[in-house]
């Protein structure tokens, strides 16, 4: 029997645990290890070449975490400690913000997706806030779901609020809904800021209308 055959059963049968957990209560955090996942794909294969488990038009979900990708790739099934590699339309939503690319390399721990290294043509990020929206795009795009930050890379542009802010690195802040721009190492290298004024005073108009 291969090592990833073995993985495989592994993988799946703790994936059944994680399914037949109890139901989580309302009070229960989004990312909570309690909370089961569910894996559904086309079809799957054992890429003994390669020491790996290949899905195609898979998605993974968790709660209100949803993750679909054309292919996804694994060398086991258990998301306690693993590294998946995802191709082809990847989509990542989870807790208002959202990410598409056309790859993306994601980090699970102790049954929670820990991180995401996305690169595109580019990748794309959107946040729904409590106050305002944030969109942005890079050629590279990391999420640390721990910390809830989003550091967009190499031609960087994101838009906040009525401000457009273009750099080598943005990073921004999903708690505080705030981001912080740095022009990067190489000297000739500038943040940009173009603020629409029709924009703010519309999300001053929102927020008067709104009250939180």
């Amino acid at each position: 029997m291969s090592m990833v055959f073995s993985r495989l059963k592994a993988g799946i049968a703790g994936l059944m645990l994680a399914l037949l957990a109890p139901a989580p209560g309302a009070a229960q955090d989004l990312l909570s290890r309690e909370l089961p996942i569910a894996l559904d794909a086309d079809s799957s294969e054992i890429d003994r070449g390669n020491d790996r488990l290949v899905f195609r038009n898979v998605t993974i979900s968790q709660g209100e975490t949803r993750i679909n990708a054309q292919e996804a790739f694994a060398s086991t099934l258990d998301f306690a400690n693993s590294v998946w590699t995802f191709e082809g339309d990847v989509t990542i939503v989870l807790d208002g913000t959202s990410i598409a690319s056309n790859q993306a390399q994601l980090t699970f721990s102790d049954y929670n997706l820990q991180g995401a290294i996305v690169e595109g043509d580019p990748a794309r990020f959107e946040h729904n806030g409590e106050q305002r929206q944030a969109q942005g795009r890079a050629n590279v795009v990391e999420y640390d779901a721990a910390a809830g930050i989003v550091r967009l890379s190499r031609e960087a542009w994101l838009a906040e609020g009525g401000r457009e802010i273009s750099g080598n690195v943005l990073t921004y802040d999903i708690n505080a809904e705030r981001v912080v721009a740095d022009r990067g190492k190489e000297e000739n290298e500038r943040v940009r800021i173009i603020i629409d004024p029709a924009s703010l005073e519309q999300q001053e108009e929102d927020d008067t209308d709104d009250p939180q």
